[in-house]
């Protein structure tokens, strides 16, 4: 029976009201009451609560009972339920201020109007009295819950912060923001916030004071420079754009981004013309009959390499963004160029992380990633901009189904896109004379141009009239204010005609005249980089990659790089990406080719492979303690490997340097220097399998076999082999898993390595659950865990005797599954490794749903569910909740069936999940005219 006379408030100073009146609860009374209400209706493990109550282990196994004794004499013998392996609160979730303040935040985020989203937060922050479990005296509990519920806090203030700015309510917020900035000083969502609504209420000096005061603090105190978003907000602040003003239409629905993205490149300082051309796109957004177009609108943009295309789409963007409420997306699709072009699913991938989709949450099938991305769009106005697609095929699954606009450039026609999907093509020329002469002023000034108009004039016919050729060549001549523009003329003619005539793809000019003129224009150590950067096999380089192939530290490498920027002879992305032009890479790559000896080419390489190797090394260790055991190629001289302070910076590096990597990969592999190859492909299982990227994983995993044969290893052999065996059951080869495996652990056996046995045993006998061999999987897993005592960590223990309490689940012996899941979720709880356990505890129930005992397995589901939440595995969620509706259902539960099955459903639905076809069916099923349920 859940009592309606307890209320529990733990958003301020901890406080229990029995009938309305405080009632006294102290010492480890209150941390283990605390813990107990945080997860009300759910069970807490007798460990959690201990560790929550007892700094040290407690004098005796008896203390925690002791302890909820007690508790149960004041609350009534009923509150506290013990069920499996812990304690259980039963109150009315509502009765805690936590779990109201949650699901007032939810019912907020589905509001589907501003005004109920702003009421409804307003009711969840007034909740708060002070800092969460300030007086609770536990400082495990102090760490985990309180840390999470004050985000949850910022989170819903920054929400409650855009709405009223939104509604231009920018000087009402200004005190409050000035609080919270001086209260949490390196949240840099609380500056943005305070920079707009000083901006906006015409305080633009100190909007820009805000600013520096942020950033310093971030370098002092973190060594790293501010954020994209708060850096961009600075520029267009400093630009007094149009976009920052107070927006006249209502403010953005609550199924808007809280933080749009906003990835347009920097303008193009200095654009010139095109006026014909932004006609036609200004067009596209016109209203027509008053209203705004719903449908998609597409326009392709197409012309020659180095014509100007992404700058007229990148200028335009710019000019109209203000339009486009919910945010700008930019993706270049590296059609063209060094490499492959991206593929569609990983460009997705890159959208849906850009629109705060979790990574767990997005597919991993094509299809379903791009009816995820039409789903995320829906309702939304965003100008997304496809840069460089090879073809019509490679952007389609990219468009949105309406309300958004898609800007696509391409050096091919992009015939396919008008005649399917209606898409507005623009071709794209050289400049007209004039408007090649004004970017030239732009860039030098207009005072020398008209001083000197026949050399101006000889100078942008020499660059035929391409823009990206008349920045180039006038770069230096922006450098020397008093040099005539008749020596930079003279120079060009010298260098045009001393050097071979070159033409890049299909680029309508002799490139490598006005591309060498800059590049003997740069100091003789930027100039050297330059050159070592067209050596790197991948589309954007890092300051650590390019300190490597220097041989210098990342201070110095970045000061070079920075020096390329400024010279047009690089581009900069972010704080730490750093791209050429395709046309410009191709001539450092000839530079690299015809100016490095090739004892030099080939150290920088060799540096270049073992930062990567090192680096990722590194990152693993941030997201799997368990040791991979290969042998790594020992760093040459100049390499400066990054460390990572925890497990989001180090999954963060894998996000942004994964097409890098695989790259690296590739050209490693190219070189013969298989051992970087197969370890750098290895050193990458946990990341992939940590985002299910089982197609590349899979890729990867075969290059790295036949590298791992190649240098002679057969541990590395073994470890390729056996990581090999996941893409492959991942994708439904369960044989050519098993297989795998089965050598791995041959060669495992004569290298007496117990522990990678054991690991080749599990995924073996996993293959055999997964395929239904449920004999032979609980005969290959009693193989492993004979092997288990001499095979550290414990974690290889516990990961045999869950699949083999799986495959007992298959068999039918229902009591030998739950003791060994029993077993292996005990040791989990003890290595704090909440997604595991929540796979065992999922074991568990199941058995315990085979034995009928419905009690028992819905009490643990529920833990293997708040578990797999903690964890962040939405897939394991689904299945979970799947399950408990159906135990559920089975005790009379319907409506707490319901509400499970309607959950697991939302999750599926975001994440294109066909899954959502079997819940849809259960929900179906309960609206049947029926008594019963089977």
């Amino acid at each position: 029976m859940i009592s309606e006379s307890l209320a529990f408030h733990v958003l301020g100073p901890f406080e229990v009201l029995v009938n309305a009146e405080p009632a006294v609860v102290q010492g480890r009374q209150r941390s283990v009451l605390a813990a107990l209400a945080l997860s009300a209706n759910r069970v807490v493990s007798y460990r959690a609560l201990t560790e929550y109550a007892w700094p040290e282990p407690p004098p005796s196994r008896n203390s925690l009972q002791t302890v909820v004794a007690r508790l149960r004499r004041q609350l009534g013998t009923d509150t506290i339920v013990t069920v499996g392996p812990g304690y259980l609160l039963r109150v009315d979730p509502l009765a805690v201020d936590a779990l109201r303040f949650r699901d007032l935040l939810r019912a907020s985020r589905a509001a589907g109007e501003p005004a109920a989203e702003l009421e409804l937060l307003h009711q969840a922050l007034a909740l708060w009295r002070g800092d969460p479990l300030s007086d609770v005296p536990s400082d495990l509990l102090q760490r985990e819950a309180a840390a999470e519920l004050t985000e949850d806090l910022l989170s819903a203030l920054e929400r409650r912060l855009d709405l009223d700015l939104a509604n231009g309510r920018h000087r009402e917020v200004l005190a409050e923001l000035r609080g919270l900035t001086s209260t949490y000083p390196l949240r840099e969502a609380l500056w943005q916030r305070l920079m707009l609504a000083l901006h906006r209420g015409g305080r633009r000096a100190d909007a820009l004071e805000a600013y520096r005061s942020v950033a310093t603090a971030v370098r002092d105190q973190l060594g790293l420079d501010p954020g994209r978003d708060l850096a961009d907000l600075h520029q267009a602040i400093l630009e007094d754009r149009a976009s920052l003003a107070v927006p006249e239409t209502a403010p953005a629905s609550p199924t808007a981004l809280v933080r749009p993205p906003r990835q347009l490149p920097s303008d193009i300082a200095g654009f010139a013309g095109r006026a014909d051309h932004l006609a036609t796109l200004d067009a596209l957004i016109q209203p027509v009959a008053g209203r705004t177009p719903s449908a998609v609108v597409i326009s392709a943009i197409d012309g020659a390499a180095g014509i100007g295309k992404t700058a007229l789409a990148v200028h335009w963007a710019h000019r109209v963004s203000d339009r486009f409420p919910d945010g700008q997306l930019y993706l270049n699709l590296r059609g063209f160029g060094p490499g492959a072009p991206v593929p569609a699913a990983d460009a997705l991938d890159t959208a849906l992380r850009s629109l705060n989709v979790p990574a767990d949450r997005i597919p991993a099938d094509l299809d379903a990633r791009a009816a995820a991305f039409r789903s995320e769009l829906a309702g939304r106005r965003l100008l997304i901009l496809l840069d460089n697609a090879r073809d019509s095929d490679h952007v389609r699954p990219l468009l949105p189904g309406s309300d958004s606009l898609v800007l696509i450039t391409s050096r091919r026609q992009l015939r396919g896109l008008t005649a399917r999907e209606g898409a507005q093509r623009i071709t794209v020329g050289q400049l007209t004379t004039p408007e090649a002469l004004s970017l030239l002023s732009a860039a030098v000034g207009a005072e020398r141009v008209a001083r000197e108009p026949a050399a101006a004039a000889g100078i942008v016919e020499l660059c035929d009239r391409l823009p990206l050729t008349v920045r180039l060549a006038a770069e230096p001549a922006a450098r020397h204010p008093s040099r005539p523009l008749g020596d930079l003329l003279s120079d060009l003619h010298h260098q045009r005609h001393r050097l071979d005539t070159f033409a890049l793809d299909d680029a309508p000019t002799d490139l490598r005249a006005v591309f060498s003129w800059s590049y003997q224009a740069l100091a003789a150590p930027a100039a050297l980089l330059f050159a070592l950067l067209g050596l790197h096999p991948g589309n954007d380089v890092s300051i650590g990659a390019a300190a490597a192939l220097a041989g210098l530290d990342n201070r110095r490498a970045a000061a070079l790089m920075d020096e390329l920027v400024s010279t047009s002879m690089l581009e900069r992305r972010s704080a730490d990406r750093y791209e050429f032009h395709d046309l410009l890479r191709e001539y450092a790559r000839e530079v690299a080719e015809t100016e490095l000896t090739d004892r030099d080419r080939s150290a920088a390489i060799d540096r270049l492979l073992d930062w990567y190797v090192h680096t990722a090394a590194n990152a693993r260790e941030r997201l799997s303690e368990y040791p991979h055991g290969m042998r790594l190629p020992a760093p040459h001289p100049g390499v400066t490997p990054a460390v990572f302070e925890d497990y989001p910076r180090a999954i963060g590096w894998w996000d942004s340097q994964r097409p890098a990597i695989t790259a690296a990969v590739d050209l490693a592999v190219e070189r013969g220097s298989h051992r970087h190859a197969a370890v750098l492909g290895e050193l990458g299982w946990s990341y992939r399998y940590i985002r299910g990227h089982w197609a590349e994983m899979l890729r990867i995993g075969e290059v790295a076999v036949r590298s791992a044969r190649l240098a002679g290893d057969p541990f590395l052999e073994a470890k390729v082999l056996n990581g090999l065996g996941t893409p492959y059951s991942r994708t439904g080869r369960i044989d050519d898993a098993i297989n795998a495996c089965r050598q791995a652990l041959l060669l495992f056996e004569r290298l007496d390595a117990p522990v990678e046995q054991v690991m080749c045993l599990i995924n073996i006998g996993s293959s055999y659950n997964l395929s239904g061999r449920y004999e032979e999987a609980h005969e290959t897993l009693a193989q492993a865990l004979v092997l288990c005592p001499d095979a550290e960590p414990r974690g290889s223990e516990a990961m045999v005797l869950n699949n083999l309490a799986v495959a007992f689940n298959g068999l039918g012996r229902y009591a030998d599954a739950a003791r060994q899941a029993r077993r292996a979720a005990a040791i989990f709880r003890d290595l704090n490794e909440p997604a595991r356990l929540a796979y065992t505890l999922e074991t568990e129930a199941d058995a315990y749903a085979g034995q009928g005992d419905l009690a028992g397995a819905i009490a643990i589901y529920q833990d293997a569910l708040h578990q797999a939440e903690q964890a962040g595995v939405t897939t394991l969620a689904v299945a979970i909740r799947r399950s408990l509706g159906k135990q559920l259902l089975a005790d009379g539960r319907s409506g707490e069936a319901r509400a499970v099955w309607t959950e697991a459903l939302h999750v599926c639905v975001d994440r294109g999940d066909p899954e959502a076809d079997h819940l849809r069916a259960l929900l179906a099923r309960l609206d049947l005219p029926t008594t019963s349920h089977h």
